[in-house]
């Protein structure tokens, strides 16, 4: 059986961003920027956090999982995938609501097992001190019998249709109004976790041709129209949806003031390119609007996957995406319009983000210097999946401690990176397949990226020499090392992820993960009940410590049980066999 993860949270913040304090904070806007209630400058990290989706557990459910559904362990679950997250350094979850899967055709909230694990996700939350961002209306996974429909071109209508936004409106008053039976009662609005809150995930708009398949939609234009005594045509249309679309958001901003919901309101401006897409219209509402966050999303290799299978699909995994970060930031239609003069008194933040259909360990890093580039103070990788789904889970977002534990490593270091990099820093890679700055260094050859600070050491496969001579310099005193493969200080025969951490003056304690290993390739997806990545505690690796301090004399203790069991080493050098799943302590 595999050890559940104990938890050491150790967070290395550079002077350029300050510390999250003990508690939760209340956040707020100030000229562009995010601040905690105490006047610093807030940084959140984390991932898309989805237990409370039907649609994720249905995906899961074909595999015969949660068959029968039995919330209890259903929370364990959940407790045990905050235990990882937070192993991973995140101190903010986004939880994308669908909702259709607690709503019925009038918009009123039903409850269901859906709507309580809602309930003890945000209670969990705030018992873990993690920040919530709650996005409130979705179609994904949508079913008949909710006033959300499962047609994705009425998404459109939902700024102009006015049934449709008076029970939104009045649906998000419920939830927001919501007594959270975990909480003793204390309503969803008042939760101390709450961060920021999102009207819509990803909004969509009607063109001058789609809106007339809209009678109400279209009656609404036409209104506009006869009021402002103008014509039907494709200028005018643009300045309607200019117009709406600004209304909207700060129809959703009043809403949410109106509520005396503290938590900023974030606007999403969603991909690259959809500055291209959607209209510039559109991004100049957003600008004009009362909205303090703009939110982006951000998949490399979404678009280059689209329509490919098989080995098609794996090229997209093996393409070097530097040069797309690089123009991501160069270029305005995709997220350079980020640094024009008319967002720079909006905050921004990444909803989504991931290395899309890639399982190599370079990008993140990457990511999160491109994001602090555009100024971005929060960021969640969508999405997080929980212990237990990972092993079935073969898809392009994917994220998990265990199962992938290269990218778990690299998301560690994209955290850090985005603790130490300052904002509006000018965004170079030192070449088009590598990168090596502050405390960074990452690789599109090798596949591989590593952090360091005088505190943390951080790598996600064996480190390259490169990496050691940036990174390094002859230092070997780190409070906390977590790596795959082999470094200067370390080296471990097995697949999983391994945790370093001094616990005292003369004391080490170390926890390695289960090896992991794809059965199906990342780029296929898996069949009905066939495990994608198998997890296993069964065979021993060698461990060898090379860390300051360690002689003939220091001992090794087997700690999983409990009790402190003597462990053989090797005489020359501290070597001992280790097995995944054990926890280790060192004796200097």
């Amino acid at each position: 059986m595999l050890v559940r993860l104990v938890v050491w949270v150790v967070l290395a913040l550079a002077a350029t961003v300050s510390a999250q304090a003990a508690t939760l904070q209340k956040l707020h806007v100030k000229e562009g920027t995010l601040y905690f209630a105490d006047g610093t400058e807030a940084l959140l990290w984390g991932v898309n956090f989805q237990p409370s989706l039907f649609w994720e557990y249905r995906r899961m459910a074909r595999h015969g999982l949660h068959k029968p559904f039995d919330m209890a362990k259903y929370k364990a679950m959940i407790d045990e995938g905050f235990d990882e997250i937070q192993r991973m350094d995140c101190n903010l979850i986004r939880i994308h609501i669908a909702t259709s899967d607690i709503t019925d055709t009038e918009g009123k909230l039903v409850e269901n097992q859906w709507l309580d694990s809602l309930d003890y996700v945000i209670t969990s939350a705030e018992q873990r001190e993690i920040y919530v961002s709650l996005s409130f209306l979705n179609n994904i996974g949508a079913m008949d019998g909710s006033f959300v429909s499962k047609n994705a071109m009425k998404k459109a209508d939902w700024m102009v249709d006015p049934d449709f936004m008076a029970m939104a409106d009045s649906y998000i008053r419920q939830l927001l109004n919501r007594r959270n039976q975990y909480s003793e009662g204390q309503l969803y609005k008042n939760s101390p976790a709450l961060a920021i809150v999102e009207p819509i995930n990803e909004p969509a708009y009607f063109n001058h041709q789609n809106i007339t398949q809209f009678p109400q939609c279209n009656e609404v234009y036409r209104t506009w129209l006869t009021q402002n005594d103008k014509q039907d045509t494709e200028e005018n249309f643009l300045a309607f949806r200019y117009e709406n679309t600004k209304d909207y958001v700060n129809r959703m901003v009043k809403l949410f003031r109106q509520e005396e919901v503290t938590a900023p309101m974030a606007w999403s401006l969603e991909w690259p390119r959809a500055i291209e897409w959607t209209g510039e219209d559109v991004f100049c509402a957003a600008a004009d609007s009362d909205a303090e966050l703009i939110s982006i999303c951000f998949y490399p290799g979404q678009f280059e996957s689209h329509n490919k299978r098989g080995e098609a699909m794996k090229e997209v995994g093996e393409t070097n995406f530097l040069p797309y970060l690089q123009r991501t930031y160069d270029d305005r239609k995709y997220h350079g319009w980020l640094l024009e003069d008319r967002f720079k008194n909006k905050a921004r933040v990444v909803y989504e983000f991931e290395t899309f259909h890639n399982q190599t360990s370079y990008l993140y890093p990457a990511m999160a210097k491109l994001f602090r580039s555009l100024g971005i103070q929060a960021a969640s990788m969508w999405t997080y999946i929980l212990p237990g789904q990972a092993e079935y889970t073969a898809a392009p977002h994917n994220l998990n401690l265990k199962t992938t534990p290269n990218k778990a490593a690299a998301f560690m270091a994209a955290g850090q990176v985005m603790r130490s990099e300052p904002r509006f820093k000018h965004y170079e890679t030192k070449s088009e397949t590598d990168d090596h700055f502050q405390h960074a260094s990452l690789s599109y050859q090798h596949g591989c990226s590593a952090f360091a600070d005088d505190e943390t050491l951080i790598y996600s496969e064996t480190m390259p020499d490169e990496f050691t001579q940036h990174l390094l310099d002859g230092q070997t005193d780190f409070k906390r090392i977590v790596g795959r493969g082999d470094s200067p200080l370390a080296s471990y025969g097995g697949t999983g992820l391994y945790f370093i951490e001094t616990t005292g003056e003369n004391r080490l304690q170390i926890q390695i993960l289960p090896d992991a290993n794809f059965v199906v390739p990342h780029y296929r997806p898996n069949k009905i009940g066939e495990i994608a990545v198998r997890l296993s505690t069964d065979q021993s690796h060698t461990f060898e410590l090379k860390m300051p301090g360690l002689n003939d004399r220091s001992k090794v203790f087997q700690m999983t049980t409990g009790k402190r069991e003597p462990v053989i080493r090797t005489p020359d050098g501290l070597r001992f066999e280790a097995k995944p799943g054990e926890r280790y302590e060192i004796e200097r």
